[in-house]
């Protein structure tokens, strides 16, 4: 029996890698440790009321953190430097770090400049000794690490795996991780990611080479291979939705849209007679942001429009000025995708998920919105989106006026032939399918490692 160290640095990451039973499937082979860091705002979630064996926790000094994030910032650059993204990032790195702090970044991104500043940067952090500590007395034979490709682990992690001969796995989180992070210092021994689109992009943007690169599908989707734990026309029955009745799922973003004044005109159009025949559910993000103005949702009297009901309490916590991160079921959005007709979306993860269910989608990027909006506008232009808009069968929807008129032709969308064998069949290139779970993918991986090792 192997000993494997499981390194968990985000809430998010909970969710997708333990909530699911993915990483915990290993104790079932292996003597699992699971490291967290020492009280930090990464993860709030109690570890006591977590479905997992034995916990460990680490200190993070600030001060290292601090180091890191410097030599992070300047090897984001450095990768972007030659992308057809340089220009929206960099617009985006210098409103979020400053002029001046990203002036420095952008000196340190050349690569004549790089070197020469991750070997001082590193040398300035110097060893992680808490770590080392605790991997020494665990004896790990084996690390895996659900990650952003940012956080409190992934340099450290590396930076003493391979001088032990010790095989790192790390698992992508979310779609956007290759197209915007940096790995900071060398390669994990394997980067599991979601298909095709992000392994090019690891391997491109990353420097990860292509034989430490593995698809396994996205393991937070891997619910989505089965059916719904409510049938479609139980769960619309819930907002008094009959068969008959077209159901258009609002998915809100996490960019700070005015997104109440959206549902306001899709509502006035359904009354007026211009939706014929239409509900709209909404779904807030569940990272949402305000824009300034916005009108309380539960505040207004709807006829026509619905909130998703598992999102109430996270959105009137939110209005109230919570700053919480709301760990969606993914349960729950596999029934809501199951039972609307089509979804659209200002930019966010649900347009992929909602084609990969056959629904037809629709991208919202008002003018105004993308020309203010500098997180949306920047995201609206990355590769992964950018392609994702080439591959995939999206409407965009560019203007406000065009609302109404553009989610009536989504609607009528949903009813051409073959639409949704069309969208399930064009989103593979961007979460590969798999006949086995991720979890036993996973085991299989780790034991493929422990074997070489062992040989």
């Amino acid at each position: 029996m192997a000993k494997v160290a499981v390194f968990i640095d985000h809430d998010i990451t909970v969710r997708h890698f333990l909530l699911s039973g993915v990483v915990p499937a290993l104790e079932a082979d292996h003597e699992v440790v699971y490291v967290f860091p020492e009280s930090h705002r990464r993860v709030s979630t109690d570890t006591a009321t977590l479905p997992i064996g034995r916990c460990r926790t680490i200190p993070v000094p600030e001060a290292r953190l601090h180091r890191y994030r410097r030599l992070y910032h300047a090897a984001v650059l450095m990768r972007m430097r030659h992308s057809s993204d340089k220009g929206p990032v960099f617009r985006f790195w210098r409103q979020v770090l400053g002029r001046r702090a990203f002036a420095v970044s952008w000196l340190f991104s050349w690569p004549l400049t790089h070197e020469w500043y991750r070997h001082r940067i590193l040398g300035e952090i110097g060893e992680n000794q808490a770590l080392s500590q605790l991997l020494a007395e665990e004896k790990a034979d084996i690390i895996v690490h659900p990650t952003v490709l940012e956080g409190l682990f992934v340099a450290d992690l590396i930076r003493w795996s391979e001088p032990q001969g010790v095989p790192t796995v790390y698992l992508m989180n979310s779609w956007d991780n290759p197209a915007v992070k940096a790995v900071t210092v060398g390669s994990p021994t394997r980067l599991v990611v979601w298909g095709d689109h992000s392994r090019h992009l690891a391997h491109e943007r990353l420097g990860i080479p292509l034989d430490r690169l593995v698809s396994f599908g996205a393991a937070q989707f891997d619910v989505y291979r089965g059916p719904p734990r409510e049938a479609p026309t139980v769960y619309r029955r819930r907002f008094g939705v009959g068969p008959e009745t077209r159901l258009l799922l609002y998915a809100g973003s996490s960019k700070g849209l005015n997104e109440t004044q959206h549902l306001v005109r899709l509502e006035h159009a359904i009354e007026r007679g211009e939706l014929p025949n239409c509900v709209v559910l909404y779904r807030p993000h569940p990272w949402r942001g305000e824009a300034d103005g916005e009108r309380d949702f539960l505040s207004l009297s709807w006829k026509h429009v619905r909130m998703a009901p598992d999102m109430v309490e996270y959105y009137r916590r939110r209005m109230r000025g919570s700053n919480v991160i709301y760990l969606a079921d993914y349960a729950e959005t596999h029934a809501t995708l199951s039972a609307v007709d089509a979804v659209i979306s200002p930019l966010s993860t649900i347009l992929l998920e909602a084609a990969m269910h056959g629904k037809p989608i629709a991208a919202y990027l008002p003018d105004e919105d993308m020309r203010t909006n500098v997180a949306l506008s920047t995201i609206a232009k990355t590769v992964h989106f950018r392609e994702f808009f080439q591959r995939v069968d999206c409407l965009m929807c560019e203007r406000p006026e065009d609302l109404v008129a553009d989610c009536q032709r989504l609607l009528e969308r949903a009813a051409e032939p073959g639409i949704a064998q069309r969208l399930v069949q064009q989103c593979a290139f961007f979460v590969t399918p798999q006949p086995r779970s991720y979890a036993d993918q996973l085991r299989l991986l780790v034991d493929e490692l422990l074997s070489r090792r062992s040989a």
